[in-house]
């Protein structure tokens, strides 16, 4: 759709769903200028990944079931 064609439809719009247009606009802005982050958050996600992958392979599962009851039974 061609940008005037666009511009021609929302002005075209009663004042309450062009607010709703406006509001979903910036909901588009926020989340492309947060895509960015997401990429960085996909790099250090992927580390730590890998991290937990060869320590791992060094010093097998951890079995946490222990631990967990542990905490909840006695707080420490």
């Amino acid at each position: 759709m061609a940008t005037k064609t666009l511009i021609d439809k929302i002005e075209a719009l009663p004042p309450e769903k062009k607010a709703e247009v406006e509001d979903f606009v910036e909901f588009l802005a926020t989340r492309q200028q947060g895509a960015g982050a997401v990429g960085l958050s996909a790099e250090f996600l992927h580390r730590i990944d890998e991290r937990r992958e060869r320590l791992r392979r060094k010093y097998g599962l951890y079995d946490s079931v222990a631990t967990i009851r542990d905490l909840r039974d006695n707080g420490d």
